[in-house]
């Protein structure tokens, strides 16, 4: 009897394009244990491939990780070409060596590979050889312009792409996006506070360059992002809309710049993807695809009957990026909390505050002009580093 999939999380990640791979970690109601192949062959560049186990429901840690990943750590991966050329793991080790997010990871150097040859990946471990189905790469198609759009109510900001191609037939692309942004602490501070080796150390004045005001920090997005076109009178696709930002998302609160890759897909793949982003939707309905129905390309060439999630593609990408730019947008709408704070003027009280996680912010005044103390700020609201980033401005980052 065929078990229905109550949770495919794999919206949360598809196949990573570029040089990026995304977690995909799906729950499944029933039988886990699925091999979770993630990536794709990016001719013209350095090629990640991840592997993973897709887990149930009913799995306990031990059955997650014990067996299933000791045969993935001692799995081996090349590519192959039609030409009978092989494509190590980067040259760097016979097995798997890379890893992210606690999987192993293979990584490719295709940058000289010839885009005219058909290749594949090939994994061998102790449960089979997975080999995924040749593919000739296609031409990412040109992006015009990157936008965005902002909903009437200016509750959802929109990144928009327009596109196109030149080719005869309609194309189908995906989309997948780098996001870096620049965010600021709460408030900024004046003074630090230097422990000196007495009892009760002393604030000074915070130099430029010690100042984690500002961080800057990146992820990718999750969402599978496709679209076709089909029924079009020309291969082109205007202000696409790739995804929605709200106007309380940390990501928008200064500079936001998403960096769009772009690559042209087989119809197959995109329906493939196009059935994957439905079922994340549908979250195991009750007419959610049987896992026969989710099939990617990838088979294991000694059990072809055994289901393996993900769908390895041969492509070549394009990139584009923007800056959205808060100051001009007016779009983000900060929280602010209520923080109870000290205003301290006694140096045997600075210990203290700088214990229990306080921090020196600026001077505090009366309403004579006198000097009261300076006011001592939760170190989460000082600190940007503390939600992740890092103080290090990226190159050609607008001031």
């Amino acid at each position: 009897m065929k078990k229905r999939w109550f949770v495919l999380l794999f919206m949360a990640v598809a196949a990573a394009v570029g040089s990026c791979v995304y977690d995909f970690d799906p729950q499944i109601d029933g039988e886990g244990g699925y091999m979770i192949v993630e990536g794709n062959i990016v001719i013209g560049e350095i090629s990640p491939i991840r592997l993973s186990y897709s887990w149930s429901l009913v799995d306990t840690l031990a059955t997650q990780d014990a067996e299933r990943m000791r045969i993935l750590y001692q799995s081996k991966m090349h590519v192959e070409d039609s030409n009978g050329g092989r494509y190590e793991n980067d040259g760097l080790a016979s097995t798997l060596s890379g890893i992210v997010g606690g999987s192993p990871t293979g990584y490719f150097d295709m940058r000289d590979a010839d885009p005219s040859l058909e290749y594949r990946l090939v994994i061998e471990n102790a449960n089979g050889t997975y080999a995924s189905a040749w593919a000739r790469a296609l031409s990412p198609g040109q992006i015009d312009s990157l936008s965005y759009e902002i909903n009437p109510d200016k509750t959802l900001l929109s990144i928009c792409v327009s596109t196109h191609s030149d080719n005869t037939e309609p194309s189908f692309y995906q989309w997948k996006v780098d996001e870096t942004w620049e965010y600021h602490a709460e408030t900024p501070a004046a003074y630090k506070y230097l422990y000196t080796g007495d009892v009760d150390g002393e604030v000074v004045p915070l130099p430029d360059s010690e100042s984690t005001y500002r961080c800057w920090t990146g992820s990718s997005r999750s969402e599978i992002m496709t679209a076709s076109s089909e029924g079009l009178s020309e291969d082109r696709l205007v202000n696409h809309k790739l995804y929605s930002v709200g106007n309380r998302d940390q990501r928008i609160s200064v500079v936001y710049q998403p960096q769009v890759l772009q690559m042209r897909i087989t119809e197959e793949a995109y329906r493939y993807w196009e059935q994957m982003d439905r079922n994340g939707q549908d979250v195991g309905g009750l007419f959610s695809p049987e896992p026969s129905e989710l099939r990617g390309n990838v088979v294991n060439v000694n059990d072809p009957s055994e289901l393996v999630l993900g769908y390895v593609g041969v492509t070549t990408v394009t990139r584009s990026s923007m800056y959205v730019i808060n100051n001009i947008t007016r779009f983000y709408r900060h929280s602010r909390t209520n923080h109870i704070l000290d205003t301290l003027n006694n140096p045997a009280d600075y210990l203290d505050a700088y214990l229990v996680g306080k921090r020196p912010t600026y001077d505090i005044w009366n309403d004579t002009g006198k000097w009261i103390g300076y006011e001592w700020w939760p170190v989460s609201c000082v600190d940007c580093r503390m939600m992740g980033g890092t103080t290090r401005r990226p190159p050609e980052w607008p001031l």
